[in-house]
């Protein structure tokens, strides 16, 4: 009850305060991650106001966006966005709290902010608040995506904070994502050629970052992603997608936090490399690799999974998923090679690797299990090879 009291006086705050009273006022508890270095004078310049706009670019604020946090800026941004994509320009954000009714549709504009601790979009409607990425070099940078409040879990789109569809040479960094009523961020439709960097997602009702419907050769790194509904990084396939999703790369990426799934999942997919990742306290598996019947997905092959620390999954008292599980129940997995990674702490087995799937060559090399909270390893099926490993 605390919690809730404490948000409706921020979004109060917001209203009353204006942007001087945004920009001095919000962050640490509102917006984890902020910097306090940000506000470290109560005077605030008319230069610090407006923010450094960036060179060929447009303001939002020329088609008569205010970022007050009390006025829709809706109409103003799709003209800005017109704006900006016909004279070829990056539209700038300037620092502000700025009021979205609807969803925005972003094609092939780069749209930039102050940073994520000054420039903030906020999505009044719980049903509809995706901000779309589409066509080519589209972009979403140095901004705060939020909520003033979250829908109930439905699968829809809409309710993601950002949705990717088919974009191609795509890229979201240093963008702050709070809640959202399905996924943080959703890559869908054959996307190709993106990046996912820098950014911090937390409080979803689905995964934090969702890959699939064929997308490929996207890179997902250094994003802490916290407190998700679902999986806090995830790469799936589809038996009813066109192709698999595949080449894609998760790196250098810090998740769980009481996330309420797998810390990083592959569920069907090709060509995957998870790697120097840091994966703490998800109620199910930190990484899992997996064909499931039940979502019909497609088989797995060729996952990379090297030098990640997996500490303290499977906290949910109902399942029995080890830190690291390879499961099948259709399909086939094969070509899976763990290599090097930290596993240590879990409630139950460190690795697991079962299922009535068909599952392949599985290779375990210079890995260390400490302190299982069941046995280090449960292998139940597939062709294990292990060599070097400490603890098993």
């Amino acid at each position: 009850m605390k919690q809730k009291k404490n948000a409706k006086t921020a979004w109060r705050r917001i209203g009353v305060l204006g942007i001087a009273g945004l920009l001095a006022w919000q962050a640490p508890a509102m917006y984890p991650g902020a910097s306090n270095t940000v506000y470290g004078s109560s005077a605030i310049s008319a230069q610090s106001l407006q923010g450094v706009k960036p060179q060929n670019s447009v303001s939002v604020t020329a088609y008569g966006a205010i970022g007050n946090g009390k006025t829709d800026a809706l109409a103003s941004f799709n003209q800005a966005i017109k704006a900006a994509r016909n004279q070829r320009k990056t539209l700038y954000v300037p620092p502000g709290n700025y009021l979205l009714s609807g969803m925005l549709q972003v094609t092939g504009v780069q749209i930039v902010g102050a940073g994520a601790e000054r420039t903030v979009l906020t999505s009044t409607n719980p049903a509809a608040g995706s901000i779309n990425l589409k066509g080519k070099n589209p972009e979403l940078s140095q901004l705060t995506h939020v909520y003033k409040n979250t829908g109930r879990r439905d699968g829809s789109d809409n309710k993601n904070s950002v949705t990717v569809l088919g974009a191609s040479d795509f890229a979201i960094r240093d963008v702050r994502i709070i809640g959202a009523g399905t996924a943080g961020i959703l890559v869908r439709d054959g996307a190709t050629d993106g990046v996912i960097a820098g950014n911090v997602i937390k409080s979803t009702r689905a995964d934090g970052i969702h890959i699939t419907g064929g997308s490929s050769r996207i890179t997902v790194e250094n994003n802490t992603v916290k407190q998700t509904g679902d999986d806090a990084i995830a790469v799936v396939s589809y038996q009813k997608d066109a192709a698999a999703t595949s080449d894609i790369v998760i790196r250098g990426n810090s998740v769980g936090y009481a996330s309420k799934a797998r810390g990083i999942s592959v569920v069907g997919g090709s060509s995957v490399t998870i790697d120097k990742n840091a994966i703490s306290n998800t109620e199910m598996a930190g990484i899992y690799i997996a064909v499931e019947r039940h979502w019909n997905t497609r088989s797995v092959s060729g996952v990379n999974v090297s030098g990640n620390k997996i500490v303290n999954a499977g906290t949910r008292p109902t399942d029995d998923h080890p830190n690291v599980l390879v499961f099948a129940d259709q399909g086939s997995i094969d070509e899976v090679r763990f290599t090097g990674n930290l596993i240590s702490d879990s409630v139950n087995a460190g690795i697991g690797v079962w299922g009535d799937g068909q599952i392949g060559n599985i290779y375990f090399t210079s890995n260390q299990i400490t302190n299982p909270g069941g046995s280090a390893t449960t292998f139940k099926k597939g062709e294990i090879h292990a060599e070097g490993n400490s603890g098993f």
